[in-house]
């Protein structure tokens, strides 16, 4: 018997986006167990709040995450249950496509080489006894990189997150946008040092370095940022991580990564 699926939606101020994305819900060959919808126009508190408020009203075995402005495939639900076919699985990172500049089909996908820096909740499913153990997303992420911080917590819980091209959810109003919160990084560098290592090395490149956006990184990942609860990286922690991403991202870029 395929096992239930919950699907969590945060929103905010885009209730035609979100029409969309429930119109693709209603035509799914599997209907989810339920849709949970968390509307933060209001209180602001950010995804990561919504997102646990959303998985916690639930009680299906395995919890689906998708945005607002998404437009999940008709065998989505489908596919993230033949997915969780398998016991060992903790986790699904599924595709994001999405529209280039000219209108063309294109992908939000990650880099097949990083292990690390990927996992986006526009299409992201995780097993909910799993998302009990770990406490769910750390809501002091207001905004950007909660959905990686939760993907590294379940991973050095010992659970496997499998890559699902199969559960495809399209985004179809932009591409990837650019989002730099310096806070979101610095939690992330403390999630796991390690692995933001890889992170960091993603961020350096010819424009980044030449617009100032990698100086004003680096700069604002040593300073404490509101409201104070994450400690800046000291200088040493500082000249070790961007020297050795540094050298990564030459060496990605010679081998052609």
């Amino acid at each position: 018997m395929p096992l239930e699926v919950d699907v969590v939606i945060p929103t905010f101020r885009r209730p035609e986006a979100l029409a969309r994305c429930l119109a693709a819900l209603e035509r799914q060959t599997v209907a989810p167990a339920s849709v949970e919808v968390v509307d933060d126009s209001d209180a602001d508190k950010g995804p990561a709040y919504s997102r646990n408020l959303g998985w916690r009203r639930g009680v299906s075995p395995i919890v689906a995450f998708t945005d607002d402005d998404c437009v999940p495939s008709e065998d989505w639900v489908e596919s993230i249950q033949r997915r969780f076919a398998n016991p060992d699985l903790g986790g699904v990172e599924g595709s994001v496509t999405t529209p280039d500049e000219s209108g063309a089909p294109s992908d939000m996908n990650p880099n097949p080489r990083d292990r690390w820096n990927r996992f986006k909740t526009a299409n992201m499913a995780i097993r909910r006894e799993v998302l009990e153990q770990v406490g769910g997303f750390d809501e002091r992420y207001y905004i950007h990189r909660e959905d990686t911080d939760l993907a590294w917590r379940v991973i050095n819980a010992g659970h496997v997150i499998e890559w699902a091209p199969d559960c495809l959810v399209h985004h179809p109003d932009r591409g990837g946008v650019p989002r730099m919160a310096i806070r979101s990084e610095q939690l992330l560098y403390r999630c796991d040092p390690s692995k933001y290592l890889e992170v960091a090395a993603a961020s350096i490149s010819m424009s980044s370095i030449s617009d100032g956006t990698w100086r004003r990184l680096r700069r604002g990942m040593r300073g404490v940022q509101e409201p104070g609860d994450v400690a800046a990286l000291s200088r040493g922690e500082s000249l070790s991580l961007w020297s050795r991403a540094f050298a990564r991202a030459v060496l990605r870029k010679l081998s052609g990564g």
